[in-house]
């Protein structure tokens, strides 16, 4: 039986496989961490990326939003086959929310351990990871696809294959990021139709 430690490019920090396909993931586990923020204040529709000083290993990105607390943020796992290209080849895996605190502190940031498989990777094939996280509060917020306020990391390839006996040292790969705010398609379309006018008003003169 092969177990195999990763930390996927944002937020997961340990991926373990007991068995074919099944893996346990989270961003805290260990002496290794990526904690997850809200929207930077000053720019909040701009996703910043690196590890912060709170992170392990540590880093220099500065984060200006909140780290992000219980179960107001839900996160998914997700992974398939290394051949995928993006989130459209992968399959969701499993969904919890983030960790609360007493302050703007570690543990808030970081989610609960949690277990899934992965469909259509067989022992010791190579699986393509990626995580997406939203404000199940903000408009929209039922979902991923419609909340307003979300991010997501892009796919990260598994570099060890899953099953067989045990791997070391541990595969450790990771970044903190911050989640964007993402206009409401109201906004969105009220802007096009003012650059349309615009566009229009100058023609005619």
């Amino acid at each position: 039986m092969k177990k195999i430690l990763l930390t996927s490019l944002f937020a997961i920090a340990t991926v373990a496989s007991f068995a074919q396909g099944t893996i346990s993931v989270g961003n805290g586990i260990t002496a290794t961490r990526f904690p997850i923020y809200a929207p930077q204040l000053a720019d909040p529709t701009t996703q910043v990326v690196g590890s912060s000083s709170l992170s392990a290993p540590t880093g220099t990105t500065v984060y200006t939003g909140a780290l992000l607390q219980g179960t107001r943020y839900a996160i998914e796992f997700w992974a398939g086959p290394s051949s995928a290209t993006d989130f459209s080849g992968l399959s969701l895996i499993t969904t919890t929310t983030f960790r609360t605190a007493t302050a703007n502190a570690l543990p808030a940031g970081l989610t609960t351990t949690i277990l899934g498989t992965i469909a259509n990777v067989p022992a010791d094939g190579f699986a393509k990871l990626g995580v997406r996280v939203w404000d199940t509060l903000s408009v929209g917020g039922s979902s991923y696809a419609t909340a307003s306020i979300r991010g997501q990391s892009p796919t990260l390839s598994l570099s060890g294959g899953l099953g067989g006996g045990l791997t070391t040292p541990p595969n450790w790969i990771g970044q903190s990021f911050s989640l964007v705010s993402v206009p409401e398609p109201t906004s969105m379309a009220l802007a096009g139709i003012g650059a349309a006018s615009l566009v229009i008003f100058r023609r005619r003169k």
